[in-house]
């Protein structure tokens, strides 16, 4: 069964990787043209030292013009060949980095369209490695492996037929290294797979540590874990350092070192052939020389592709994984719906759980009319995120029906919730680009546009104060912006595409007071316009909301606006404000 699996594998692997070779038609025969007339010119060297030898040399003919002639011939076949082979090299070249150009484009273009549940299982090392170090050993077989198996395999064939237009006895003896080496190269498959394999894994694993290192590295520091941290990738690192050696051992063994020790057994052979048919008196001394150049010709072509074929074996390892990225299933878009017309929402009785049996979200019952402007608040795990990831269509419900509009969700294009619903998240995504691009994110929106949505966001005036304005550049995660500035540009970002539905995911839990006033000020001006749901932890930003839900494990326990729910004394919101207010008063005491 596993073996089944292994070659199922293999050839998909195969299939993606030769898939992109022929797209250029055009350009791969001219390149096949170009490698014909290389390993003709190539061929013909010997057939005209065999000529001289016999025709002029060991007859004693030392005419200028024919030895001139033949000179000139031979010179002009070298110049040829080596000028073939370099425009050979490069139109091959250019297919090899054409197609995996390709291949890194569709599985980028892949992975940003793979739902995001399948974010929350993969890691980002290992996805990273998939796209940069295992497309780039593709590249490797596609420029090195493929461009040298092909042409030394025509290279072999022109061998070949001038053997045999020399000697058909020789030529037989020739072609007994051809089963040897074909049994080796089967050989280092079967013992080198495996290993190739777990080194691929082993290393997207190194990456996966060190990205997961670099992004925690204060937690890591702040905890002492650095022994830790540094034992786990030092045995990662053995791993891949034993991996990577047993295929070199098995490298060192098959290919090279045995090629010569056949090549070595095949001129042996051959001289000895040549010895028994001279004694016939049948053959001549410029054959047994041509005959020389070539074997040793034919064997290097040999040992280059067996050498090449440990890069073939990671290159079907890297394609098999790539592969299987490119297998993962992508939501299907076969909503019709184009856009979001007011922002209504309801769930009717609405389950959901990321693992079966263990709910999330039980029997939500919720109706939310389009411009008003509903909080929640909720214990951690209380199910606040999900209800906003269950709304922007980033899970399917696991039971019951989410509407917008009167119309359930899955109606909706994907396009047209995207348009429609916009995230505030707690963790401020930013681009390492200008301020109008991390606010425009290629929508090609109106500077009047963008400045609206900087004015609501309360960003317009620092940003007026810039040398380069909407120009200046943010550097890395924003570093150039204060933490609150950086929720600031969020905020104008998801404003600027004026969305009939606004989430907010505790973004006011990491900023200062006065940010979270700007927050509210701009939550006040779309109050009535667009709809409104805010999960906050402080209190404060949702006090002026039409209704405000409080959560406890999957289920709505409080409903009401802020003196409502102020009313019951023994409610849970009237006890996390009271733990609010007392916290801020101690604080503002403690400041003053």
């Amino acid at each position: 069964m596993q073996h089944t699996k292994h070659s199922t594998n293999d050839s998909s692997a195969f299939a993606l990787l030769f898939s992109y070779i022929g797209r250029d038609r055009a350009l791969l025969i001219r390149a096949s043209l170009l490698l014909i007339l290389a390993t003709g010119a190539d061929v013909a060297g010997p057939l005209l030292a065999k000529l001289f030898i016999d025709d002029y040399l060991m007859q004693s003919r030392f005419a200028p013009m024919p030895l001139a002639m033949i000179l000139a011939a031979y010179l002009l076949t070298q110049i040829g060949s080596a000028w073939l082979r370099y425009q050979q090299t490069l139109r091959f070249t250019d297919i090899a980095l054409a197609a995996v150009k390709e291949i890194r484009q569709r599985v980028f273009s892949h992975v940003l369209k793979l739902p995001v549940a399948w974010f929350d299982r993969a890691a980002t090392g290992q996805l990273v490695s998939r796209i940069t170090n295992d497309t780039e050993a593709i590249k490797d077989l596609y420029v090195q492996f493929l461009s040298t198996v092909l042409t030394n395999a025509v290279l072999l064939l022109g061998i070949i037929i001038a053997m045999a237009l020399l000697d058909l006895r020789l030529m037989a003896i020739s072609l007994m290294l051809i089963p040897g080496v074909i049994g080796l190269i089967y050989l280092y498959q079967r013992l080198s797979g495996s290993a190739v394999a777990a080194a691929r894994q082993d290393r997207s694993e190194i990456n996966n540590l060190i990205s997961e290192s670099i992004a925690g590295m204060p937690v890591i520091q702040a905890g002492s874990q650095q022994g830790r941290f540094s034992e786990h990738f030092e045995q990662l690192n053995e791993r891949y350092y034993a991996s990577r050696m047993r295929t070199i051992r098995v490298s060192a063994l098959l290919l090279r070192p045995a090629i010569d020790l056949l090549s070595i057994s095949v001129l042996i052979a051959v001289i000895w052939g040549f010895g028994q048919v001279q004694v016939e008196g049948a053959i001549e001394i410029g054959v047994l020389y041509a005959y020389l150049n070539y074997l040793g010709r034919f064997t290097e072509p040999l040992a280059e592709i067996t050498q090449r074929f440990n890069l073939y074996q990671q290159a079907m390892v890297a394609g098999a994984r790539v592969q299987a990225l490119l297998q993962q299933p992508v939501p299907s878009a076969d909503g019709t719906e184009p856009c979001i017309p007011q922002g209504g929402i309801r769930f009717d009785d609405v389950g959901f759980s990321y693992r079966e049996g263990k709910p999330v979200l039980r029997h939500l019952n919720l109706s939310i009319a389009a411009g008003s402007f509903i909080g929640i608040v909720g214990h951690t795990g209380s199910g606040k995120s999900t209800l906003l990831n269950l709304l922007l269509n980033f899970y399917p419900v696991s039971s019951g029906t989410l509407s917008i509009d009167d119309r359930p969700i899955e109606q909706y294009s994907q396009q047209a919730l995207r348009d429609g619903i916009a995230l505030i998240p707690q963790e401020p995504f930013i681009k390492s680009a200008s301020l109008r691009e991390n606010i425009d994110m290629g929508r090609s929106l109106p500077h009047a546009q963008l400045e609206t949505a900087l004015r609501e966001a309360g960003l317009w005036e620092f940003v007026a104060q810039l040398p380069q304005g909407l120009e200046t550049l943010l550097g890395e995660r924003g570093t150039r912006l204060s933490t609150g500035q950086r929720q600031q540009l969020v905020i104008a970002r998801a404003l600027a595409a004026t969305p009939r539905i606004l989430l907010l995911d505790e973004a006011t839990a990491n900023v200062d007071s006065e940010t979270e006033q700007i927050v509210q000020r701009a939550l006040n001006r779309l109050h009535g316009h667009t709809t409104l749901i805010v999960v906050a932890h402080r209190l404060s930003t949702i006090r002026r909301a039409d209704q405000i839900l409080v959560m406890r494990q999957g289920e709505i326990v409080e409903r009401g606006n802020h003196a409502e729910l102020m009313q019951s004394e023994q409610g849970i919101y009237h006890g996390l404000y009271r733990l609010q207010y007392q916290a801020q008063q101690v604080e503002l005491a403690e400041h003053q």
